[in-house]
Protein backbone atom coordinates (compact mmCIF):
# COMPACT_ATOMS: atom_id res chain seq x y z
CA UNK A 1 0.00 0.00 0.00
CA UNK A 2 0.71 3.49 -1.21
CA UNK A 3 1.90 5.37 1.74
CA UNK A 4 0.06 9.09 1.18
CA UNK A 5 2.85 11.96 2.09
CA UNK A 6 1.57 14.99 3.13
CA UNK A 7 3.27 18.04 3.25
CA UNK A 8 2.45 20.94 5.58
CA UNK A 9 3.55 24.28 3.91
CA UNK A 10 2.61 27.99 4.13
CA UNK A 11 0.53 29.50 1.97
CA UNK A 12 3.51 31.18 0.05
CA UNK A 13 5.48 28.16 0.11
CA UNK A 14 2.41 26.65 -1.99
CA UNK A 15 2.39 29.12 -4.24
CA UNK A 16 6.41 29.08 -5.31
CA UNK A 17 4.55 25.71 -6.84
CA UNK A 18 2.66 27.91 -9.09
CA UNK A 19 5.16 29.69 -10.81
CA UNK A 20 4.34 33.16 -10.79
CA UNK A 21 4.19 36.34 -8.43
CA UNK A 22 1.30 38.51 -7.05
CA UNK A 23 1.49 42.12 -5.90
CA UNK A 24 -1.64 41.35 -4.11
CA UNK A 25 -1.61 40.53 0.03
CA UNK A 26 -0.79 36.69 0.31
CA UNK A 27 -3.47 35.04 2.90
CA UNK A 28 -1.56 33.53 5.66
CA UNK A 29 -4.02 29.89 5.24
CA UNK A 30 -2.09 27.19 5.78
CA UNK A 31 -2.21 24.91 2.42
CA UNK A 32 -1.77 20.72 2.74
CA UNK A 33 -0.08 19.33 -0.79
CA UNK A 34 -1.26 16.03 -1.23
CA UNK A 35 0.43 14.83 -4.31
CA UNK A 36 -1.31 11.72 -4.43
CA UNK A 37 -4.43 13.42 -5.33
CA UNK A 38 -5.28 13.20 -9.40
CA UNK A 39 -3.35 16.47 -10.78
CA UNK A 40 -6.23 17.78 -13.50
CA UNK A 41 -5.11 16.97 -17.21
CA UNK A 42 -6.09 19.98 -19.13
CA UNK A 43 -7.46 19.86 -22.38
CA UNK A 44 -6.87 23.00 -23.73
CA UNK A 45 -8.74 26.45 -23.08
CA UNK A 46 -10.64 29.09 -25.55
CA UNK A 47 -10.31 33.00 -25.32
CA UNK A 48 -12.45 35.84 -26.01
CA UNK A 49 -12.02 39.27 -25.60
CA UNK A 50 -12.73 39.53 -21.44
CA UNK A 51 -12.97 36.13 -20.66
CA UNK A 52 -11.50 32.62 -21.25
CA UNK A 53 -12.53 29.02 -21.06
CA UNK A 54 -11.08 25.72 -19.70
CA UNK A 55 -11.84 22.16 -19.92
CA UNK A 56 -10.34 19.02 -18.42
CA UNK A 57 -10.71 15.73 -18.81
CA UNK A 58 -13.10 13.89 -15.92
CA UNK A 59 -11.84 12.94 -13.06
CA UNK A 60 -12.56 9.48 -11.51
CA UNK A 61 -10.45 9.60 -8.17
CA UNK A 62 -13.59 9.55 -5.57
CA UNK A 63 -10.64 11.59 -3.25
CA UNK A 64 -11.21 14.88 -5.28
CA UNK A 65 -14.19 16.98 -4.03
CA UNK A 66 -13.65 19.94 -6.33
CA UNK A 67 -10.97 21.70 -8.19
CA UNK A 68 -9.05 25.43 -7.61
CA UNK A 69 -8.02 27.67 -10.06
CA UNK A 70 -4.67 29.65 -10.31
CA UNK A 71 -3.80 32.31 -12.60
CA UNK A 72 -1.36 35.21 -13.08
CA UNK A 73 -1.79 38.90 -12.28
CA UNK A 74 -2.63 41.17 -15.25
CA UNK A 75 0.83 42.82 -14.68
CA UNK A 76 3.31 41.15 -16.92
CA UNK A 77 5.97 42.36 -13.72
CA UNK A 78 4.26 39.63 -11.99
CA UNK A 79 4.71 35.93 -12.46
CA UNK A 80 3.30 34.74 -9.40
CA UNK A 81 -0.19 32.77 -9.56
CA UNK A 82 -2.79 33.23 -7.13
CA UNK A 83 -6.16 31.53 -6.22
CA UNK A 84 -8.91 33.06 -7.92
CA UNK A 85 -11.54 30.31 -7.63
CA UNK A 86 -12.78 27.25 -6.40
CA UNK A 87 -15.13 24.56 -7.98
CA UNK A 88 -17.02 22.60 -5.32
CA UNK A 89 -17.62 19.49 -7.54
CA UNK A 90 -15.16 16.88 -8.84
CA UNK A 91 -18.00 16.21 -11.72
CA UNK A 92 -17.12 19.40 -13.63
CA UNK A 93 -15.43 19.94 -16.14
CA UNK A 94 -15.28 23.42 -17.64
CA UNK A 95 -14.78 26.64 -15.97
CA UNK A 96 -14.99 30.35 -17.48
CA UNK A 97 -13.00 33.34 -16.03
CA UNK A 98 -14.41 36.55 -17.16
CA UNK A 99 -13.88 39.83 -16.34
CA UNK A 100 -10.49 40.30 -18.18
CA UNK A 101 -8.78 42.77 -19.78
CA UNK A 102 -8.50 42.28 -23.68
CA UNK A 103 -5.61 41.50 -25.68
CA UNK A 104 -3.63 40.88 -22.27
CA UNK A 105 -1.92 37.16 -21.62
CA UNK A 106 -2.26 35.62 -18.36
CA UNK A 107 -1.07 31.91 -17.06
CA UNK A 108 -3.14 29.68 -15.23
CA UNK A 109 -2.96 26.30 -13.26
CA UNK A 110 -5.34 23.84 -12.02
CA UNK A 111 -5.23 21.45 -8.66
CA UNK A 112 -7.76 18.94 -7.70
CA UNK A 113 -9.31 19.87 -4.17
CA UNK A 114 -9.19 17.09 -1.62
CA UNK A 115 -10.68 16.68 1.97
CA UNK A 116 -9.35 18.06 4.51
CA UNK A 117 -8.45 21.60 2.82
CA UNK A 118 -6.04 19.42 0.87
CA UNK A 119 -5.09 19.99 -2.91
CA UNK A 120 -3.17 18.09 -5.54
CA UNK A 121 0.24 19.39 -7.30
CA UNK A 122 -0.55 21.99 -9.76
CA UNK A 123 -1.42 21.02 -13.49
CA UNK A 124 0.69 22.11 -16.15
CA UNK A 125 1.13 25.87 -16.77
CA UNK A 126 -1.03 27.13 -19.85
CA UNK A 127 -0.46 30.90 -21.34
CA UNK A 128 -3.76 32.26 -23.03
CA UNK A 129 -4.45 35.32 -24.15
CA UNK A 130 -7.41 37.55 -24.48
CA UNK A 131 -8.63 39.05 -27.98
CA UNK A 132 -8.45 42.43 -29.16
CA UNK A 133 -11.43 44.51 -28.08
CA UNK A 134 -13.36 44.87 -30.87
CA UNK A 135 -12.36 48.24 -32.68
CA UNK A 136 -14.42 51.11 -32.71
CA UNK A 137 -16.97 52.58 -35.36
CA UNK A 138 -14.84 53.34 -38.54
CA UNK A 139 -17.27 56.19 -40.20
CA UNK A 140 -19.20 58.60 -38.14
CA UNK A 141 -20.28 61.85 -39.40
CA UNK A 142 -22.73 64.29 -38.59
CA UNK A 143 -25.33 66.59 -40.85
CA UNK A 144 -25.98 70.51 -39.75
CA UNK A 145 -28.05 73.69 -40.18
CA UNK A 146 -31.41 71.41 -39.01
CA UNK A 147 -33.95 73.18 -36.96
CA UNK A 148 -33.38 73.08 -33.44
CA UNK A 149 -32.17 68.94 -34.07
CA UNK A 150 -29.44 67.52 -35.68
CA UNK A 151 -28.53 64.21 -36.84
CA UNK A 152 -25.59 61.99 -36.93
CA UNK A 153 -25.10 58.93 -39.17
CA UNK A 154 -22.35 55.64 -38.96
CA UNK A 155 -21.72 52.44 -40.85
CA UNK A 156 -22.91 49.37 -39.11
CA UNK A 157 -20.05 47.75 -37.52
CA UNK A 158 -19.06 44.88 -39.42
CA UNK A 159 -18.52 42.63 -36.29
CA UNK A 160 -21.96 40.41 -35.69
CA UNK A 161 -21.30 40.54 -31.87
CA UNK A 162 -22.50 43.89 -31.92
CA UNK A 163 -25.96 44.50 -30.58
CA UNK A 164 -26.54 48.11 -29.98
CA UNK A 165 -24.83 51.44 -29.72
CA UNK A 166 -24.31 53.87 -27.38
CA UNK A 167 -24.97 57.95 -28.31
CA UNK A 168 -22.34 60.55 -26.53
CA UNK A 169 -22.86 64.25 -26.73
CA UNK A 170 -20.59 66.99 -25.08
CA UNK A 171 -21.84 69.68 -22.79
CA UNK A 172 -19.15 72.06 -23.93
CA UNK A 173 -20.08 74.18 -20.56
CA UNK A 174 -18.35 71.75 -18.53
CA UNK A 175 -16.56 69.58 -20.71
CA UNK A 176 -18.27 66.47 -20.08
CA UNK A 177 -19.74 63.47 -22.56
CA UNK A 178 -22.90 62.37 -21.87
CA UNK A 179 -24.80 59.82 -22.79
CA UNK A 180 -28.12 60.60 -24.74
CA UNK A 181 -29.19 57.59 -26.55
CA UNK A 182 -28.54 53.92 -27.41
CA UNK A 183 -29.89 52.35 -30.46
CA UNK A 184 -30.58 48.73 -30.35
CA UNK A 185 -29.58 47.01 -33.48
CA UNK A 186 -26.53 46.52 -35.38
CA UNK A 187 -27.90 47.14 -38.41
CA UNK A 188 -29.03 50.70 -37.52
CA UNK A 189 -26.87 53.68 -38.75
CA UNK A 190 -28.45 56.89 -37.32
CA UNK A 191 -29.93 59.13 -34.34
CA UNK A 192 -31.68 62.18 -34.77
CA UNK A 193 -31.31 64.89 -31.59
CA UNK A 194 -33.93 66.92 -31.09
CA UNK A 195 -35.02 70.10 -28.85
CA UNK A 196 -31.55 71.79 -29.58
CA UNK A 197 -31.06 75.75 -29.87
CA UNK A 198 -31.19 77.65 -32.57
CA UNK A 199 -27.32 78.23 -34.19
CA UNK A 200 -25.10 76.08 -31.37
CA UNK A 201 -22.34 73.92 -32.12
CA UNK A 202 -22.39 70.24 -30.47
CA UNK A 203 -20.28 67.74 -30.46
CA UNK A 204 -21.31 63.97 -30.86
CA UNK A 205 -19.77 60.41 -30.41
CA UNK A 206 -20.67 56.69 -31.08
CA UNK A 207 -19.33 53.68 -29.15
CA UNK A 208 -20.63 50.17 -30.06
CA UNK A 209 -21.87 47.50 -27.68
CA UNK A 210 -21.42 43.63 -27.54
CA UNK A 211 -24.36 41.53 -26.84
CA UNK A 212 -22.58 40.58 -23.84
CA UNK A 213 -22.69 44.40 -22.91
CA UNK A 214 -18.59 45.19 -24.07
CA UNK A 215 -18.35 48.61 -25.32
CA UNK A 216 -15.52 49.83 -27.57
CA UNK A 217 -13.69 52.78 -27.71
CA UNK A 218 -15.70 56.19 -28.80
CA UNK A 219 -15.73 56.87 -32.51
CA UNK A 220 -13.91 60.02 -33.83
CA UNK A 221 -15.95 63.26 -32.52
CA UNK A 222 -18.02 65.05 -35.37
CA UNK A 223 -19.43 68.37 -35.03
CA UNK A 224 -22.84 69.92 -35.73
CA UNK A 225 -24.09 73.58 -35.76
CA UNK A 226 -27.67 73.66 -35.97
CA UNK A 227 -29.66 76.18 -38.03
CA UNK A 228 -29.70 79.78 -36.77
CA UNK A 229 -32.92 81.88 -36.53
CA UNK A 230 -33.00 84.43 -39.49
CA UNK A 231 -31.56 87.30 -38.80
CA UNK A 232 -33.58 90.47 -37.37
CA UNK A 233 -35.92 92.55 -39.89
CA UNK A 234 -34.26 96.19 -41.11
CA UNK A 235 -35.14 99.60 -42.07
CA UNK A 236 -38.60 99.41 -41.57
CA UNK A 237 -40.73 102.96 -42.51
CA UNK A 238 -44.27 103.76 -41.73
CA UNK A 239 -46.31 106.36 -42.39
CA UNK A 240 -48.63 108.78 -40.81
CA UNK A 241 -50.31 110.93 -43.33
CA UNK A 242 -52.69 108.08 -45.16
CA UNK A 243 -56.42 108.44 -44.29
CA UNK A 244 -57.69 105.69 -42.49
CA UNK A 245 -54.31 103.45 -42.72
CA UNK A 246 -50.49 102.85 -41.83
CA UNK A 247 -48.31 101.83 -44.85
CA UNK A 248 -45.34 99.49 -43.57
CA UNK A 249 -41.89 98.64 -45.61
CA UNK A 250 -39.03 96.83 -44.72
CA UNK A 251 -35.97 95.53 -46.10
CA UNK A 252 -36.03 91.85 -47.46
CA UNK A 253 -34.72 89.20 -45.65
CA UNK A 254 -31.13 87.91 -47.11
CA UNK A 255 -32.75 84.45 -46.34
CA UNK A 256 -32.49 81.91 -49.32
CA UNK A 257 -35.52 79.69 -47.75
CA UNK A 258 -37.78 82.68 -46.51
CA UNK A 259 -41.55 81.12 -45.49
CA UNK A 260 -43.44 84.55 -45.03
CA UNK A 261 -43.30 88.12 -42.80
CA UNK A 262 -45.16 88.16 -39.28
CA UNK A 263 -46.46 91.43 -38.45
CA UNK A 264 -47.03 92.49 -34.69
CA UNK A 265 -48.96 95.57 -33.54
CA UNK A 266 -49.52 97.26 -30.25
CA UNK A 267 -51.40 100.03 -29.31
CA UNK A 268 -48.26 101.04 -26.43
CA UNK A 269 -44.96 101.28 -27.46
CA UNK A 270 -44.02 99.27 -24.28
CA UNK A 271 -47.20 97.28 -24.60
CA UNK A 272 -48.04 93.74 -25.06
CA UNK A 273 -47.45 93.16 -28.82
CA UNK A 274 -50.07 91.13 -30.60
CA UNK A 275 -49.75 88.75 -33.97
CA UNK A 276 -51.28 91.17 -36.55
CA UNK A 277 -51.05 89.60 -40.44
CA UNK A 278 -48.92 87.11 -41.89
CA UNK A 279 -47.76 88.12 -45.45
CA UNK A 280 -45.10 87.11 -48.45
CA UNK A 281 -44.71 90.63 -49.16
CA UNK A 282 -41.92 93.64 -47.81
CA UNK A 283 -44.65 96.33 -47.88
CA UNK A 284 -48.26 96.33 -46.44
CA UNK A 285 -51.03 98.82 -45.35
CA UNK A 286 -52.60 98.46 -41.95
CA UNK A 287 -56.67 99.43 -42.76
CA UNK A 288 -57.89 101.77 -39.94
CA UNK A 289 -61.04 102.47 -38.78
CA UNK A 290 -60.39 105.61 -37.20
CA UNK A 291 -58.69 109.05 -38.02
CA UNK A 292 -55.56 109.71 -35.78
CA UNK A 293 -54.95 105.66 -35.11
CA UNK A 294 -51.53 105.24 -33.43
CA UNK A 295 -50.05 101.97 -33.97
CA UNK A 296 -46.32 100.43 -33.03
CA UNK A 297 -45.15 97.59 -35.60
CA UNK A 298 -42.50 95.22 -35.22
CA UNK A 299 -41.83 92.71 -38.24
CA UNK A 300 -40.42 88.88 -37.70
CA UNK A 301 -38.81 87.25 -41.05
CA UNK A 302 -40.53 83.39 -40.93
CA UNK A 303 -38.18 80.34 -43.07
CA UNK A 304 -39.61 77.13 -44.37
CA UNK A 305 -38.68 75.59 -41.15
CA UNK A 306 -41.13 77.57 -39.17
CA UNK A 307 -37.68 79.22 -37.60
CA UNK A 308 -38.67 82.90 -36.60
CA UNK A 309 -36.70 86.00 -36.36
CA UNK A 310 -36.12 88.21 -33.32
CA UNK A 311 -38.78 90.96 -33.66
CA UNK A 312 -37.46 93.85 -35.36
CA UNK A 313 -35.81 96.98 -33.10
CA UNK A 314 -36.09 99.78 -32.48
CA UNK A 315 -39.73 99.74 -32.57
CA UNK A 316 -41.90 101.62 -35.34
CA UNK A 317 -44.53 104.25 -34.92
CA UNK A 318 -47.22 104.65 -37.10
CA UNK A 319 -50.32 106.28 -37.58
CA UNK A 320 -53.64 107.45 -39.89
CA UNK A 321 -54.03 111.05 -40.76
CA UNK A 322 -55.19 113.00 -38.29
CA UNK A 323 -58.45 114.98 -38.94
CA UNK A 324 -58.21 119.00 -40.49
CA UNK A 325 -58.68 121.58 -37.93
CA UNK A 326 -62.37 122.55 -37.08
CA UNK A 327 -63.32 126.01 -38.27
CA UNK A 328 -63.06 128.94 -35.99
CA UNK A 329 -65.29 132.07 -35.72
CA UNK A 330 -68.64 130.13 -36.51
CA UNK A 331 -71.17 132.80 -36.74
CA UNK A 332 -75.09 133.13 -37.73
CA UNK A 333 -77.91 135.26 -38.15
CA UNK A 334 -81.50 134.34 -39.29
CA UNK A 335 -83.59 136.72 -41.01
CA UNK A 336 -87.33 136.72 -43.02
CA UNK A 337 -85.22 135.84 -46.21
CA UNK A 338 -83.26 133.04 -44.33
CA UNK A 339 -80.00 132.00 -42.46
CA UNK A 340 -76.59 133.59 -42.96
CA UNK A 341 -73.83 131.19 -42.27
CA UNK A 342 -69.97 132.18 -41.77
CA UNK A 343 -66.88 131.15 -40.62
CA UNK A 344 -63.17 131.62 -40.88
CA UNK A 345 -61.20 128.19 -42.32
CA UNK A 346 -58.19 126.96 -39.82
CA UNK A 347 -56.52 124.57 -42.01
CA UNK A 348 -55.02 124.38 -45.33
CA UNK A 349 -55.96 121.04 -45.70
CA UNK A 350 -59.59 121.94 -46.09
CA UNK A 351 -61.05 122.00 -49.63
CA UNK A 352 -64.79 121.86 -49.09
CA UNK A 353 -67.10 122.26 -45.86
CA UNK A 354 -70.00 120.62 -44.74
CA UNK A 355 -72.74 122.21 -43.01
CA UNK A 356 -75.04 120.11 -40.48
CA UNK A 357 -78.86 121.31 -40.02
CA UNK A 358 -81.09 120.17 -37.51
CA UNK A 359 -84.66 121.22 -37.63
CA UNK A 360 -86.33 120.77 -34.19
CA UNK A 361 -90.43 120.05 -34.96
CA UNK A 362 -91.14 119.40 -31.33
CA UNK A 363 -89.08 118.14 -28.19
CA UNK A 364 -88.93 114.78 -29.79
CA UNK A 365 -88.65 115.05 -33.60
CA UNK A 366 -85.79 116.36 -35.03
CA UNK A 367 -84.48 116.37 -39.04
CA UNK A 368 -80.77 116.53 -39.61
CA UNK A 369 -79.43 117.10 -43.23
CA UNK A 370 -76.12 117.66 -44.61
CA UNK A 371 -75.11 120.47 -47.02
CA UNK A 372 -71.81 119.22 -48.38
CA UNK A 373 -69.55 120.66 -51.23
CA UNK A 374 -69.29 124.19 -49.74
CA UNK A 375 -66.27 125.36 -50.95
CA UNK A 376 -66.84 129.41 -49.25
CA UNK A 377 -66.80 130.07 -46.24
CA UNK A 378 -70.33 131.46 -46.26
CA UNK A 379 -73.58 129.51 -46.51
CA UNK A 380 -77.06 131.11 -46.99
CA UNK A 381 -80.02 128.66 -46.15
CA UNK A 382 -83.21 129.80 -47.36
CA UNK A 383 -84.78 126.94 -46.58
CA UNK A 384 -86.76 127.83 -43.11
CA UNK A 385 -89.82 128.76 -41.77
CA UNK A 386 -90.73 130.55 -38.79
CA UNK A 387 -91.30 129.94 -35.28
CA UNK A 388 -88.89 126.86 -35.98
CA UNK A 389 -85.38 126.14 -33.88
CA UNK A 390 -82.23 125.13 -36.22
CA UNK A 391 -79.25 123.90 -34.46
CA UNK A 392 -76.25 124.43 -37.30
CA UNK A 393 -72.55 123.06 -37.11
CA UNK A 394 -69.30 123.23 -39.74
CA UNK A 395 -66.96 120.91 -40.49
CA UNK A 396 -63.63 121.33 -42.44
CA UNK A 397 -63.21 118.46 -45.43
CA UNK A 398 -59.74 117.77 -46.83
CA UNK A 399 -59.31 116.15 -50.22
CA UNK A 400 -59.07 112.63 -48.94
CA UNK A 401 -62.50 113.28 -47.36
CA UNK A 402 -61.61 113.27 -43.62
CA UNK A 403 -63.72 115.44 -41.64
CA UNK A 404 -62.96 118.02 -39.04
CA UNK A 405 -65.04 117.89 -35.81
CA UNK A 406 -67.66 120.10 -36.11
CA UNK A 407 -67.17 124.17 -34.57
CA UNK A 408 -69.58 124.30 -31.58
CA UNK A 409 -73.29 124.43 -32.67
CA UNK A 410 -75.07 127.70 -32.76
CA UNK A 411 -79.04 127.68 -32.44
CA UNK A 412 -80.97 130.16 -34.73
CA UNK A 413 -84.99 130.42 -34.81
CA UNK A 414 -86.97 133.30 -36.66
CA UNK A 415 -90.07 134.53 -34.63
CA UNK A 416 -92.67 136.65 -36.13
CA UNK A 417 -95.58 138.69 -34.29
Amino acid sequence: MRTSIRYALSISLALSLFTGCTKLPIPEKVVTIDPTLSVPSMNGSLSDITATAFEWKAMEDPRVSGYHVYRSAQSTEDKKLQRIATIESRFATHFVDEHLVPNTQYQYRFSSKGKEDTESNASETMSVTTLPMIAPVSFFQAVGNMPRSAKVLWRPHPNAKINAYIIDRLNVNDQKWSEIATITGRLNAEFIDRDLKDGQVYYYRVRAVTYDKLITEPSETTKVVTKPLPPEIKNIVSTSNLPKAVALSWEASPITDLNHYNIYRSSTSNGSYSYHVKLNDTKFTDALKEDGALFFYKVTAVDKDDLESPQSTPIVQGSSMIKPRTPITFDGKIGPNGVDLQWVSNDPRGVSYTVIKTTKKSWVDRETIEINSIIDTKFHDGDIKPNIEYLYEVMSIDKDGIRSLPATAITLRYETK
